[in-house]
């Protein structure tokens, strides 16, 4: 498998017809398509379906190359940076994967800080969930993920370091019929629709098991999003609930007039392990390494206690 194979390989699946692709890579179509058949050729399976429409679909051999490729090629420039860094110490680039559980306030302070000492290096933050994150960890996409651990156990030659721990609270707009109201029971949740992560079924999954536990009718009424500013806005204009890291809807908190509340109750939650992983099996680039070591002083200078939903709901 050649390099070029496999961006090749990439593009398709990511721009979802040879067409697209084709356009992207700036090649005709004929030759996108003679590159792939050589790939597959050379692998002795068929990694795509063609239809007549000019779509094409991975075929089960294709979708299970696609780690593989996307490791490949970000090992590939991983060397490149590396020997960049090596050069000068003052270019290249620092990815890091941020977790909606992990305060931003202290990610964005030592990226200020880093850059200081470092502003000719680039340095480029993705957010989203941190069960996703490390996936993308493990395929070498990012240097290390600043995330919210809640239950999942590391692959080998992965470490990760504590920060902090928070718990999730359950929040509504200050005109749902519940906010405002002292020392919430269980049973007072009972009847209203979620806003759940689509993709990170777990929560929903502690809400249910939540409620029956409790002997009470579990959630029937969900609306499941990964879009923020649309779930936010769904949030703020019905009596929708969520359960939620405090750090991810910290900025609507401290908006005045208030926008959203945390509700007096404590359940459900879950706690979140604030966590630094990177691996442990190899050597972090000097710029990444500074950078993961300006996170930690950062964290330390903020002490930042474990949190529970009704600390959060008192203040």
């Amino acid at each position: 498998m050649e390099h070029r194979q496999l961006e090749r390989f990439l593009a398709v699946i990511e721009h979802g017809s040879l067409a697209a692709a084709a356009r992207h890579l700036h090649l005709t179509q004929q030759a996108l398509s003679a590159s792939l058949a050589n790939l597959e050729q050379d692998l002795g399976v068929r990694l795509f379906d063609r239809s007549p429409g000019g779509i094409t679909r991975a075929t089960q051999h294709g979708t299970a190359l696609i780690r593989h490729a996307r490791a490949q090629l970000a090992g590939v420039e991983r060397a490149r940076q590396d020997l960049r860094h090596l050069s000068d110490g003052k270019t290249g680039t620092v990815t890091v994967g941020l977790g909606e559980s992990f305060a931003g306030d202290i990610i964005a302070e030592a990226v200020l800080r880093f850059r200081r000492s470092r502003p000719g290096i680039r340095v480029n933050l993705i957010e989203g969930y941190s069960e996703k994150l490390r996936h993308r960890l493990y395929d070498g996409e990012f240097d290390f993920i600043a995330a919210g651990v809640s239950a999942y156990e590391l692959a080998e030659g992965f470490t990760r370091e504590v920060i902090y721990s928070t718990n999730d609270v359950v929040a509504a707009r200050p005109q749902h019929p519940l906010a405002g109201r002292k020392k919430l029971q269980l049973k007072d949740l009972e009847g209203y629709a979620w806003l759940v992560p689509y993709s990170r079924p777990a929560d929903l999954d502690v809400i249910v098991e939540t409620f029956v536990a409790g002997n009470l009718e579990p959630p029937r009424r969900i609306v499941g999003s990964d879009a923020y500013r649309i779930g936010m806005q769904l949030l703020l204009s019905s009596d929708l609930l969520i359960m939620v890291s405090p750090n991810l809807i910290a900025p609507e908190l401290a908006k005045r007039p208030v926008v959203l509340q945390v509700l007096d109750i404590d359940r459900p939650t879950v706690q979140r392990n604030a966590s630094l992983i990177h691996p442990s099996d190899r050597p972090l680039t000097p710029p990444a390494a500074l950078l993961l070591e300006e996170v930690r002083k950062v964290a330390q200078l903020t002490s930042r206690p474990a949190v529970s939903g009704a600390a959060v709901a008192r203040n």
